[in-house]
């Protein structure tokens, strides 16, 4: 069985102070009680409410490798850290290249092709993403709600407590580490991911999502651990309790945008015995939300399989749109209910997915004249001219 969970996430280097604003916020910081200081920020969008523990994004800001704010409430001892320093010059000149030559060029398909979706409000569904909230938000910036869900644990937020004996050369080694396929390949490596993500340094997804809002101009406002409960509503976690759909709630702001945003990654067992025995109430936390689009990237194929069926059918049930490369759902799943957009070019499965090829998706490539091009590559076709991408929408009844 090729139950595999790959991640895929990229960078972007572009540097901001506060939502709405290019400059260094001014910080109204006051005592909440005698375990976290709250900070109100005086230029975060006007609809944005209620206080914040600006830790959470300090800390956001220290993982990307970015500056420091005024008032950072880290430790001066990881601020002066060499290994940082190090760490962060090396991936300012990453991210710098990544943004101009990957992250803009998504963004700006997505302003041309995805431009209706993006005008309002709604729930972004994104099942198989691991960690990958960079791609979520390339392409759906406008998305309030975001359910992620993959099998990679959810982590803890380092640094939130002061200790000297943390060997930050090894934390950010691992970051490293972690991210080196998707620079280079697109995609995590399975095997990786699986080693990389229960390290005793980045011990799951939290982590490196915190770094991709910071890096695609988000502002961390605040982060939960949570679970989804029998009767699938989110729940803040109770200390030291195990929970069957762990997750991670994450509240961030746009520059772009007028209020807050929330970004949910759930770990959990996505197959039909899990969704039905042991997950069944992350599908009713699902079918609560409105205005559902679903985005699938690098899916291992497995909802072409029987035993995958109930998260397809829910997909294909809920959402008005689906955009997706070949990984997702088979399009022989579509119904003439949906129309669709072709992009880019049909060119097979790589080797380690052997016998996944489509042939019908494989002639409507090559018989369509309205497809479109594709000016990057995606998936685990990632070079330019390989890949694909289906964008299906849903008719009105």
């Amino acid at each position: 069985m090729k139950h595999i969970s790959l991640a895929i996430i990229f960078f972007t280097t572009i540097l901001f102070s506060s939502c709405g604003n290019s400059e260094q916020s001014k910080q109204d910081v006051s005592k909440k009680d005698s375990d976290s200081i709250v900070v109100v920020v005086d230029t975060l969008p006007k609809k944005i409410k209620g206080n914040y523990n600006r830790l959470y994004n300090d800390i956001a800001r220290y993982l990307a490798g970015m500056n420091s704010e005024n008032g950072c409430l880290l430790d001066s001892f990881y601020l002066k850290s060499k290994e940082w320093k190090s760490y962060s010059e090396t991936a300012e000149k990453r991210w710098y290249v990544y943004d101009s030559t990957r992250i803009q060029v998504l963004k700006s398909w997505s302003k041309s092709e995805l431009a209706e979706i993006n005008k309002q409000n709604f729930t972004l569904f994104y099942p198989f993403s691991g960690p990958d909230i960079l791609h979520a938000d390339c392409f759906y910036p406008n998305a309030d709600t975001t359910i992620m869900v993959g099998l990679e644990p959810v982590g803890t937020v380092p640094f939130t407590e002061k200790n000297h004996g943390d060997t930050l050369s090894k934390y950010f080694g691992s970051v490293n580490n972690s991210l080196y396929a998707i620079l280079n390949f697109s995609f995590f490596r399975t095997q990786a991911m699986k080693k990389d993500l229960r390290s005793a340094e980045i011990n799951g997804t939290a982590p490196l999502m915190m770094i991709f809002l910071e890096r695609t101009r988000n502002r961390v406002l605040d982060v939960k651990y949570v679970h989804v409960d029998s009767l699938g509503k989110v729940v803040e976690n109770t200390q030291g309790t195990n929970y069957k759909i762990p997750g991670v709630q994450i509240t961030y702001c746009n520059a772009d945008s007028t209020g807050e945003s929330q970004l949910f990654y759930f770990s959990c067992d996505l197959s039909n015995e899990g969704l039905s025995k042991t997950n069944p109430a992350l599908l009713k936390f699902v079918q609560k939300q409105n205005n559902i689009h679903t985005y699938l990237k690098s899916a291992s194929y497995l909802m072409h399989m029987d035993f995958f069926s109930i998260i397809r059918d829910e997909i294909l049930v809920q959402s008005k749109t689906v955009l997706q490369d070949d990984s997702g759902v088979p399009h022989r799943f579509f119904s003439p209910l949906w129309d669709y957009t072709l992009y880019g070019k049909y060119t097979g499965v790589i080797s380690l997915f052997k016998g996944d090829d489509q042939s019908d998706l494989d002639s409507i490539f090559k018989g369509s004249t309205t497809k479109k091009a594709l000016d990057f590559g995606i998936g685990y076709k990632w070079h330019k001219g390989e890949s694909n991408l289906v964008y299906y929408q849903k008719k009105s009844s």
